[in-house]
């Protein structure tokens, strides 16, 4: 495989991690303040999945987002100087 693809795959390996961290550290929010009689455990991991799958969402956002500025980066470099 090349440099490229390997650089690609790092990057959506880390995008990905980064959205579900944020997910989960969301979902602990929540847990902290849900009182417990007000939220069913059926109702609890349900939002525990979702908030992982919004996390993994938000991943691919971030990966889209740094493949957007990766693209766009060389239109705002100087020129060389010949």
């Amino acid at each position: 495989m090349s440099k490229r693809i390997v650089g690609l795959i790092l990057l959506l390996g880390v995008s990905l991690a980064l959205g579900i961290a944020m997910g989960e550290v969301n979902f602990g929010l929540l847990q902290k303040t849900m009182p417990p009689m007000a939220v069913s455990s059926f109702n609890q991991g349900t939002a525990h999945v979702m908030f992982v799958i919004y996390g993994a969402g938000g991943g691919v956002v971030i990966f889209i987002w740094t493949l957007l500025a990766m693209m766009l980066a060389p239109l705002f470099r100087p020129a060389a100087k010949k």
